[in-house]
């Protein structure tokens, strides 16, 4: 079996200013797994997702995933509708804030300054 390269020290410190940015950006105090959510749902391209597919492909209970994604409302990163389809199913996407913040957070993982 063959090593993976060890990450460089600058490597390491874009990867830590990235998930300090998730975790503290814009003031917001996020949950813990916070941050699997958020990413899943900015490689989405503004699509929604039913909860059941996030649950799924996170590995989250379904109660954990439903408390997440409410606190992540209440923080105003994600937006969650029920379906018309099947009021027992939801949709979840990140909401403009969401979006910013993943933004931010892409620019600290490639060293760019923040923007303003």
């Amino acid at each position: 079996m063959s090593r993976r390269p060890s990450p460089s020290a600058d490597e390491l410190n874009s990867l830590l200013g990235a998930m300090l940015c998730l975790r503290m950006g814009s003031g917001n105090r996020l949950p813990g797994f916070a941050e699997p959510i958020l990413i899943f749902l900015g490689t989405r391209a503004e699509q929604p997702v039913r909860m059941g597919e996030l649950r799924e492909r996170l590995g989250l209970g379904q109660s954990r995933a439903s408390r997440l994604c409410a606190a992540l409302k209440r923080a105003g990163l994600v937006e969650i509708t029920t379906a018309a389809e099947d009021r027992r199913a939801s949709w979840v996407r990140l909401s403009q804030a969401g979006w910013e913040l993943i933004d931010e957070c892409a620019s600290a993982l490639r060293g760019e300054q923040p923007p303003g």
